[in-house]
C-alpha cells in the first residue's frame, strides 16, 4: 500500500514540476563572436537557394541581399541556455533568440547569463473554432469543370487565368497550419510537395488535424468536376506550426519558426491561418494591433521585407467581444483577407478593421462562407466550411497566379495592383479594398481574344436544382457582335413552348460567367417554377445559326 501511495505522490510530484514549467523566449544582446559582416559576406558569394537568390537580388541587388536576420544565433549562447532549459524549443534568426521550456529556477539562471538581452512569455493563443456552414449547391461553368468550387474561385477573377493557361507553374507557396491529414485524398493525385515539416512535434509527420487540409485544396485540389484550386501545379511546402487537438492552443514561436523556414527555402508566397485574440500567460490587446508589437506580426513583416507575399486571414471575431482583426493580420506589408458571402456582404464573423494606428484592415475580402473543400474522411469526399481561413488560400492563389504572369514583382507591386483592380466603392473597416480580381490585376485583361465565331456552350449547373440559393441556369457562350437580338426559348418533352427570353446583346465577347451569361431562372410564362423533367432549350442570335440541347430540372 505505500508502495502504490508513493507512486502516486511521485506521479503527482512530476506532473507539478512539469506544470510549473512554460514556453519562454530568451533574446539575445548579440551574434557573440559571430563575424555578422563577414558571415552576410561569404552568403553573397556562396552558392545559395536560386529562388531566395533571385528575389533578395530583384530586391535589394547582389551586395545587399542579406542582413542581421539572415545571420545565425550564436551556438555558445544556445548552449548556455539549454543548460537551464528543460527543452529548446527554437531557434530564430529573425529575433536572434530562442524559445525554451523553463521553470522558475531556470529563468533566474538565465536571466543572469551576460549575453542575455530580455526574457518573455511566448505568447499561448487561444483558437477559436471556425464557424459551422449549411451545405448548398453552387453551379458549375463548363469550359473546366471546377464542381462546388468555382463560386469561390470566380469571386476572386481566377477561371479567366486558368482560361488562358496560368496554374501556378514555377511558384513556391508555403502553408502554414495544423495539419494536413488525408493528403491520399484524389484530390492531391497530382500535387507537389516539396518540403513538410512538423514544427510542433520536431519531425516530418505532417498531419495531426484536417484543417490545413482543407485550406490546401482551395489552393492546390485537383479533382476535374469536383473540385480546382487556384493554383493546382504550384509548389508547396507544409508546415505544422499549430496543435488544435490540444486544448486548442497555439504558441506563437512555431509559427515564427515556420516562416523563417519557408524564407530560408525560398518560398514565393506564404499562406497562414493563423488569427487568433485570446491569449493565455500573455495577454495582448486590441490596442497591441499596430503592426509592431506582437512578434508574429513583426515576422511576417520581415519576410514581407524579404520579398515574400504573406497572406494571413483576418479572424473570426467580427461577431465576438474582440471584434477586431488579429495577429498577424495587422501587419503593415501582411495582406489580412476577410471573408464575404456569394452575394458579396461581409459575414458577421469576419474580423474588422481599422488597425489601432488607423491603416485600412482587411486588406481584401473573398468568399469564407459555404466554400468547398475536401473532406479527410475518406478519398472522395467533400463538403462546405466557412471562416476567413477559407477566404484567405483564394487570395492566396491568385497571388501565386499573378506571380507566374509577372515573376519581378513584389510584394508592394502585388498588394497595389490588387488594390487598383479590387471590386468596392472605397477602403473601409468591414471589406478592405473589397474583392480583389486577379484577371483585371494581372494586366492581361486587355489581351483578350477577339471573338469571331457565335458558340453556346453546355448550360450550367446541371441539372438545375431548385434551391433558396439560386435558381438560375446560366447559357455561356461567345458573342462577336452587341446590338444583335438573343433568343432562348424552353420546349417541354412534349414540345410546348413554356417560356422565351429575348433580349438585345449589350456586350460582345466571351460571355462565359455567371455575371454575364444570359439565363433562365425556371419559371414559365406565368412565373411558375416547373416542374421536374427534362427540358429542351434553342439558343439563337439574329444573323447566325442556332444552338439545341436539353436541361435536366430536379425540385
Amino acid at each position: 500500500m505505500r508502495r502504490i501511495a508513493l507512486f502516486i505522490f511521485m506521479v503527482l510530484f512530476a506532473h507539478e514540476i512539469h506544470a510549473d514549467t512554460a514556453p519562454w523566449w530568451v533574446f539575445f544582446t548579440d551574434r557573440g563572436n559571430i563575424d555578422a559582416e563577414r558571415v552576410i559576406a561569404a552568403k553573397i558569394v556562396s552558392p545559395a537557394e536560386p529562388k531566395n537568390l533571385c528575389r533578395r537580388a530583384r530586391l535589394f541587388g547582389k551586395n545587399r541581399m542579406y542582413d542581421e536576420t539572415d545571420v545565425p544565433v550564436n551556438p555558445d549562447y544556445i548552449a548556455a541556455v539549454t543548460e537551464h532549459a528543460e527543452r529548446l524549443r527554437t531557434v530564430s534568426r529573425y529575433f536572434n533568440g530562442v524559445t525554451v521550456d523553463l521553470d522558475d529556477k531556470g529563468i533566474a539562471a538565465v536571466k543572469k547569463l551576460p549575453f542575455v538581452k530580455a526574457v518573455e512569455p511566448v505568447a499561448r493563443f487561444g483558437k477559436p473554432l471556425e464557424p459551422a456552414a449549411a451545405p448548398i449547391r453552387l453551379e458549375k461553368p463548363q469550359v473546366f469543370d471546377y464542381g462546388n468550387s468555382y463560386e469561390q474561385l470566380v469571386m476572386v477573377g481566377i477561371p479567366s487565368l486558368h482560361n488562358l493557361g496560368y496554374l501556378g507553374n514555377g511558384i513556391r507557396v508555403a502553408i502554414l497550419d495544423s495539419g494536413f491529414e488525408n493528403l491520399q485524398h484524389t484530390a492531391f493525385d497530382s500535387l507537389t510537395v516539396t518540403n513538410r515539416w512538423d514544427f510542433v512535434d520536431g519531425d516530418g509527420d505532417i498531419g495531426g488535424d484536417d484543417h490545413g487540409t482543407e485550406v490546401l485544396s482551395v489552393m492546390a485540389g485537383l479533382d476535374h468536376g469536383s473540385i480546382i484550386g487556384a493554383a493546382p501545379y504550384a509548389s508547396y511546402m507544409l508546415a505544422r506550426t499549430e496543435n488544435r487537438k490540444t486544448e486548442l492552443r497555439i504558441e506563437e514561436d512555431y509559427w515564427i519558426a515556420g516562416v523563417e523556414w519557408a524564407d530560408s527555402l525560398g518560398v514565393d508566397v506564404i499562406n497562414s491561418s493563423l488569427g487568433y485574440s485570446e491569449f493565455d500567460d500573455f495577454k495582448y490587446s486590441p490596442q497591441d494591433m499596430d503592426g509592431k508589437t506582437a512578434r508574429t506580426t513583426i515576422a511576417a513583416d520581415i519576410a514581407v521585407e524579404h520579398g515574400i507575399v504573406v497572406v494571413t486571414s483576418a479572424g473570426n471575431e467580427g461577431d465576438a467581444p474582440w471584434y477586431y482583426i488579429t495577429s498577424p493580420a495587422d501587419g503593415f506589408g501582411v495582406i489580412a483577407v476577410g471573408s464575404v458571402n456569394r452575394d458579396g456582404v461581409v459575414s458577421s464573423f469576419s474580423s474588422r478593421g481599422p488597425t489601432v494606428d488607423g491603416r485600412v484592415k482587411p486588406d481584401f475580402v473573398a468568399l469564407g462562407e459555404q466554400v468547398w473543400v475536401v473532406q479527410s474522411s475518406g478519398s472522395v469526399s467533400y463538403h462546405y466550411t466557412s471562416g476567413t481561413s477559407y477566404a484567405a488560400p483564394s487570395v492566396s492563389g491568385a497571388v501565386a497566379l499573378l506571380l507566374e504572369i509577372n515573376p519581378f514583382w513584389t510584394p508592394p507591386v502585388v498588394v497595389d495592383s490588387l488594390r487598383a483592380s479590387a471590386k468596392a466603392a472605397g477602403p473601409d473597416s468591414l471589406y478592405g479594398y473589397g474583392r480583389i480580381d486577379a484577371y483585371a490585376a494581372s494586366g492581361l485583361k486587355g489581351q483578350e481574344p477577339v471573338v469571331s465565331a457565335f458558340r453556346v456552350y453546355d448550360p450550367f449547373p446541371q441539372p438545375l436544382v431548385f434551391s433558396s440559393i439560386d435558381n438560375r441556369i446560366f447559357f455561356p457562350m461567345d458573342v462577336p457582335e452587341s446590338g444583335n437580338m438573343l433568343s432562348i426559348k424552353i420546349y417541354t418533352f412534349s414540345g410546348e413552348n413554356i417560356k422565351t427570353i429575348e433580349e438585345p446583346v449589350e456586350k460582345a465577347g466571351s460571355l462565359r460567367t455567371r455575371d454575364e451569361a444570359p439565363f433562365w431562372d425556371g419559371t414559365n410564362f406565368t412565373g411558375e417554377k416547373v416542374a421536374s423533367g427534362v427540358y429542351y432549350y434553342t439558343v439563337r442570335l439574329a444573323g447566325y445559326s442556332g444552338h439545341t440541347g436539353k436541361i435536366a430540372v430536379i425540385r
